[in-house]
């Protein structure tokens, strides 16, 4: 099964799709109607469910969206948008509904949530900038500039990790 396979599964059974991320949505919103500072502590591991069922897949989605159209070129009007956008959407939403009601520094495993994020658009535009790119051409700056420009990034990168494996 290739990806290409995958992501016409996931046009071709919509409804499953929508199904799945529409319960997410209905039960974030029941949860934060439950909520309060009393029940926080029983419910905040259901929380953490909800956000990593919606967020994973809206991670991947982006990471799937902005590679079509950055690396790719590929046109996204002949896209599903049930594969595509919804699961974008869905996360943009759960977040934003759980957030009014419960800081997500309170819910387990976010932090880890957004350095896997802060990692993954890291590595995208250092792909992004490899690709586009001509490695014949001799860098402008000096050495000494080169150089920092090569710490920063490590230094970005290693409290990402440092963060995400916390």
């Amino acid at each position: 099964m290739t990806l290409q396979d995958l992501l016409n599964w996931f046009g071709q059974h919509q409804y499953w799709v929508l199904g799945y991320f529409v319960t997410l949505l209905v039960l974030t919103i029941i949860t934060t109607l439950l909520v309060n500072k009393n029940t926080i502590g029983g419910l905040k591991y259901f929380m953490s469910l909800l956000v990593y069922g919606v967020a994973v897949p809206g991670i991947l989605a982006l990471i799937l969206v902005l590679y079509s159209l950055f690396i790719l070129r590929a046109s996204l009007l002949q896209v599903s948008v049930v594969a595509y956008f919804v699961p974008i959407l869905a996360a943009v939403l759960t977040l934003f509904i759980m957030n009014k009601k419960v800081k997500m520094n309170q819910i387990p495993g976010f932090r880890r949530l957004s350095s896997l994020v802060m990692l993954i658009v890291i590595s995208f535009i250092i792909v992004f900038v490899l690709q586009k790119m001509f490695f014949g051409i001799l860098f402008v700056g000096g050495f000494t500039q080169l150089l920092m420009v090569f710490i920063v990034v490590l230094v970005v990168l290693k409290l990402a990790w440092s963060r995400f494996t916390k």
